[in-house]
């Protein structure tokens, strides 16, 4: 059975400034990830896999076309942009990564880029919101979703190391070479 999609493509289209033409394969991939590792670490794969027999064999009930269409689609369309922006604007071809241009259009650079990025990321992260709080409190065993709950988009392109205080040790190393430190004293 082929994947079905909890929100169609043209809704994607409909509901966001994306224009008619864009390419349909980029944000299918993108509606495919952000599904995958946005969407199911939040609500969980078995309601996800659910919603998508419903769909297929169109047995939604009211209460799922609500969550569907007020609580997921809001969610999802913002989560697809944010995967697609880099496929849209890097192609990736026999000569390596290229920007994206067409003739009468040139591609923003990476930093404007980012600041795109981070304006969806915005939206995105309020229907996140949404959506955590809705399923915390939605009384379905099937999804799991803790008020704490994430996903993985947060984690993308930035690691933050553990905070760990070197202080004392940075002392101790800079104190015992000029003679100052002494472990009976200050240690």
């Amino acid at each position: 059975m082929e994947k079905v999609n909890l929100i169609s493509i043209q809704s994607i289209k409909n509901n966001s400034v994306l224009p008619s033409n864009i390419d349909e394969d980029i944000l299918q991939i993108a509606l495919n990830e952000a599904t995958d590792l946005e969407l199911e670490p939040l609500i969980g794969a078995e309601y996800i896999a659910s919603m998508r027999t419903k769909i297929a064999e169109d047995t939604t009930t009211e209460t799922d076309n609500y969550v569907l269409d007020e609580v997921i689609e809001p969610f999802l369309i913002y989560a697809t942009i944010g995967y697609a922006i880099d496929y849209l604007h890097l192609k990736i071809n026999n000569k390596g990564i290229n920007v994206s241009t067409d003739a009468t259009l040139s591609a923003l650079p990476i930093k404007d880029k980012d600041s795109a990025v981070q304006t969806v990321k915005q939206k995105m992260d309020g229907y996140k919101t949404r959506l955590i709080k809705y399923f915390t409190n939605d009384n379905d065993e099937t999804t799991n979703t803790s008020i704490d709950a994430d996903s993985t988009f947060n984690s993308m392109n930035i690691y933050l190391g553990d905070n760990i205080d070197y202080s004392t040790q940075y002392y101790k190393e800079r104190a015992s070479k000029v003679n100052y430190y002494r472990r009976g004293y200050y240690g």
